[in-house]
């Protein structure tokens, strides 16, 4: 395997490995901020904040792994019923993913841009800057236009990936 992709495979198993990392402490600290709550009548500070963030942050980082990995939800019925034409049709509907995975980078780049040019803090129990929960939407959305793109070209004999 090339040292390239090799490489890109990686870094996306790093993503969802940081996004299983989020997931574990977001199912860590719920139980344990509930707890808190109804034996000491008090809960740790701005968990909810962390726990809305940490879904955003950890449902983006993980997207291009499970697309890597055909783990996504397909509608295999319509695509069957395509018969020899399906190998065309799943190049199409890879390239329109690609097309609206692009569109959707570079909105949200304009908008993480926007937000850290005007200084937009979120101001919650966390206060912090705006722009950090913005950033993953882009860098994901780069990820997924890549592969996009893989899957629109890549051998019949090769649509199912290896464990990463």
């Amino acid at each position: 395997m090339p040292i390239l992709k090799r490489l890109y495979l990686r870094l996306l198993g790093l993503m969802a490995g940081i996004a299983a990392a989020i997931f574990a402490g977001i199912a860590i600290a719920i139980p344990v901020n509930v707890l808190l709550r109804n034996a000491f009548s008090t809960g740790i500070p701005g968990v909810l904040d962390g726990v809305e963030y940490g879904l955003l942050a950890a449902t983006f980082l993980a997207a291009p792994w499970v697309l890597a990995r055909d783990a996504h939800v397909s509608v295999d019925i319509f695509a069957a019923a395509f018969g020899r034409a399906r190998p065309t049709l799943d190049r199409l509907v890879n390239l329109l993913g690609a097309a609206l995975a692009l569109i959707f980078l570079y909105y949200s780049l304009e908008a993480t841009l926007i937000s850290a040019a005007r200084g937009s803090m979120v101001r919650q129990t966390l206060v912090f800057p705006e722009w950090w929960a913005l950033a993953v939407m882009p860098f994901s959305m780069a990820f997924i236009a890549i592969e996009f793109v893989r899957r629109a070209f890549r051998r019949r004999d090769q649509r199912q990936m290896i464990g990463l």
